[in-house]
């Protein structure tokens, strides 16, 4: 896929999840992309979100969340319950680390 494309179908997937969030964790969203922005001149490396206190542990929590929400989904075992709190253990999750990073 050409980058143009992949830029492209990242900003309609970033504009459709902004959509759904509550009014807290859109601002939330928005300092962290104001994060990013500003930082982006400095090329914000992996060394650097390593650098910052409890990332690397969080974000391997997200992502092994993550997994459990898709393996729920795929089987479809799960209550809804289940799927519900899954999901907000996600979104806590993801909450802490772009705090982190807002305050850092």
């Amino acid at each position: 896929m050409a980058t143009e494309e992949k830029h492209s179908t990242y900003l309609s997937e970033a504009e459709s999840r902004l959509r759904q969030l509550s009014i807290e964790k859109l601002r939330v969203a928005v300092a962290f992309l104001a994060y990013l922005q500003e930082t982006q001149e400095k090329e914000v490396t992996e060394k650097v979100l390593l650098n910052i206190p409890n990332f690397p542990q969080s974000f391997r929590e997200i992502e092994q969340n993550e997994d459990k929400l898709e393996n729920i989904a795929s089987n479809q075992i799960a209550s809804d319950e289940e799927v519900w709190q899954a999901y907000l253990a996600v979104e806590k999750k993801w909450e802490e680390v772009f705090q982190r990073l807002a305050d850092s």
